[in-house]
Parts: structure tokens; C-alpha cells; sequence
């Protein structure tokens, strides 16, 4: 069943716009609370006045470049070129959506701001190696929180004025819910223990019969009534270990194959036999079963609806985000064509 969502997709839009976390900021904002980075050195573009900077944009062309050399994907000139041309236009977009949001009277706490960049600085051990990562990366803390009022704005501007307009009626859902039954089917699963004791793949011949040899003590321990819960505590290498050898609930083609193939076979309390697989040997536990079943209509109505809408927005972003251009002066020097035909588009 594919209709939940981490996400809504307007939020992700907004992340494509941007880039990434970190960005330009905007002479639209004047809150006094959120000091906004003015742009250093030559500008790349104006929306309504406003410049969007030569280092922004070199900045986030550099992470590109970087996540791609990571990958070990070489990029030509032709390639990189477009990059540039799409990071730049994301960039111009991004700031006529800001404009736009606050246009429209859009307001975000700056409680909310340093929440978020509180949340940010989570990902890094300490304050002293949050600080030397934006600096590699040259950027400053006032440029993450005014890119984080940016984006929360567009967001906010999105939920309270975009998607109302977008109306998704019941029986267009029902429609859509009668015709993709392959979406709404909620495929088997089981939640399973298990005791793993680790096998090398080097390991001689002798090694692996010792550590089999064990497991079959614990086996017989459990036959005799001993707590499963207990002995996964004392004896598994999985790190599942610490919940009594709990896994949780999963699907198939989620586990290797001998040890899915035990767990499925398995009803709700009993206990396998040494199952072998690559890691070594389990003995695993059914704990509980879900066959599969196809959710009811009624049931997901409200959240396939939101679906429905989310998706119908993603297909009218490209249109919507020019005609929303149309009402904003663009200019990018050096590029006449392009500036008369922002401008000529907004007359």
C-alpha cells in the first residue's frame, strides 16, 4: 500500500528549489530577530531588486560537483553547465516564492527558526564541529537560519494558500481506489525473535561446528521451557539482542532468504529449528502474523484524498511557478534575452 506519505510532496518541492538546507537569503526580510546574510560580491540575478549572489550559487554548484565526484560519476562541461543553469533557476524560484509568501502575509515564528536550526546542529557531535563544517562549506550561521525562515515560509504559503484551491472530490478518490486495487493491498508480515550466533566466513570447519554445537545447547534449552527473551538477552550477536532478540515486523524479500523462508513458515509462538545463513546460525520465534489483506475505502478515504491532492499540485508546480514568475521582475545580467522575457512575460 503506497499512499502514505513521509513528506508532503509541496515540502519536497520546496527542498528541490532550494538544493539543499543552506542558502541565499532575501532583502525581503527584515525580521529583526532573523539577521538575513546580504549577498557578497557580483550578483547572478535580481527578483524585484533583490539580488541573488555570485557565491551562492558558486556554492551550491560546488556541492553538486561534490556529491557527484563522491559517487565517483564524472561530469563534462556540457553536464556541469546545466547544473549551473538549473541551480540558478531553482534559486530564482525559490526567492519569487519567498517574495510571494510574504506578500500574501506569511509570518514565521523565529521560535520556530532556531528550532529548526537546533534540530540541524543535532547531527553533529558538538557546536565546534558544526561551526567547521559550515565553514568548509562556506556558509555562516545567519545564511542557514534566514534559508530556514525562507523555506518554512514557502512551506507555510504553500499549505495555507495553494493547496486549498486544489479540491480532490470523494468520488475521484473512489475512482482512483477501484482502479489502483494493487496499491491499497497490505502484503503479509511477521514480527520474529531470533538468537544469532555469528559465523566468520573464514571460519574453519572445526569453528563452525563448535559455534553450531552451541546453538543446539541453546535449542534444547528452549525445548525445555527456558525464556527465549532471556537467552537472545545472553547469547545473540545481534544487536536485537537488548529487546530479547526482537526484529520486529517485516515483509518478504526484507531478509535473506533461508531466514525469511523459517519465518513465514513458522505460526505465531513457535520456535524454529537452527536455521544457516550467511551470518551464521538463528533460531528464530514467531511472535505475531498479518496475512495479507486490501484496506477499505472508508479507512484511507481521508489520507488517499491528501494524496490525490499532493499529487495534482506536483503536476501544476511547473505552471503555477511560471505564472507566479510572470508577476516578478527577472533580471540576470549578461543574458538580455532572458531578462526581456521575464519582463515581458510580466506586461
Amino acid at each position: 500500500m503506497r499512499i502514505s506519505i513521509e513528506k508532503p510532496v509541496w515540502i519536497m518541492i520546496i527542498f528541490t528549489i532550494a538544493i539543499c538546507l543552506v542558502g541565499s537569503a532575501s532583502a525581503a526580510d527584515n525580521d529583526p530577530k532573523v539577521k538575513v546574510e546580504k549577498p557578497a560580491g557580483n550578483f547572478v540575478a535580481l527578483v524585484n531588486g533583490v539580488e541573488i549572489s555570485q557565491v551562492d550559487l558558486e556554492r551550491k554548484f560546488k556541492l553538486i560537483k561534490e556529491r557527484y565526484a563522491s559517487m565517483g560519476i564524472p561530469l563534462d562541461d556540457t553536464k556541469l553547465n546545466e547544473f549551473k543553469d538549473n541551480i540558478l533557476k531553482s534559486l530564482i524560484e525559490q526567492e519569487v516564492m519567498f517574495q510571494e509568501s510574504v506578500a500574501q502575509g506569511i509570518k514565521i515564528d523565529p521560535e520556530e527558526i532556531k528550532a529548526e536550526l537546533d534540530n540541524f546542529k543535532k547531527q553533529f557531535e558538538t557546536e565546534a564541529a558544526f561551526k567547521k563544517q559550515i565553514t568548509d562549506m562556506n556558509y555562516s550561521e545567519d545564511a542557514i537560519l534566514s534559508q530556514i525562515k525562507q523555506s518554512k515560509s514557502i512551506q507555510m504559503f504553500i499549505e495555507q494558500k495553494v493547496m486549498p484551491t486544489i479540491s480532490i472530490s470523494e468520488e475521484a478518490a473512489r475512482a482512483y481506489f477501484d482502479t489502483h486495487p494493487d496499491e491499497f493491498k497490505m502484503p503479509e508480515r511477521v514480527r520474529v525473535s531470533h538468537i544469532l550466533l555469528k559465523v566468520d566466513p573464514k571460519a574453519s570447519e572445526a569453528s563452525k561446528a563448535e559455534i553450531l554445537k552451541k546453538i543446539e545447547g541453546i535449542k534444547s534449552k528452549l525445548d525445555n521451557g527456558e525464556d527465549f527473551a532471556k537467552l537472545a538477552g545472553e547469547n545473540s550477536d545481534c544487536p536485537s539482542s537488548a529487546k530479547g532478540g526482537d526484529l520486529g515486523f517485516f515483509g518478504r524479500g526484507q531478509m535473506v532468504k533461508p531466514f525469511e523462508e523459517a519465518a513465514f513458515a513458522l505460526k505465531a509462538g513457535e520456535v524454529s529449528d537452527v536455521v544457516e545463513t550467511r551470518f551464521g546460525y538463528h533460531i528464530i520465534k514467531s511472535q505475531e502474523k498479518e496475512i495479507s489483506t486490501t484496506l477499505a475505502f472508508d479507512d484511507i478515504k481521508e489520507k488517499l484524498i491528501a494524496r490525490l491532492q499532493e499529487d495534482k499540485f506536483k503536476e501544476m508546480f511547473p505552471s503555477y511557478i511560471e505564472s507566479l514568475k510572470a508577476k516578478y521582475k527577472i533580471e540576470i545580467p549578461g543574458n538580455e534575452s532572458n531578462a526581456s522575457t521575464e519582463k515581458a512575460s510580466k506586461e
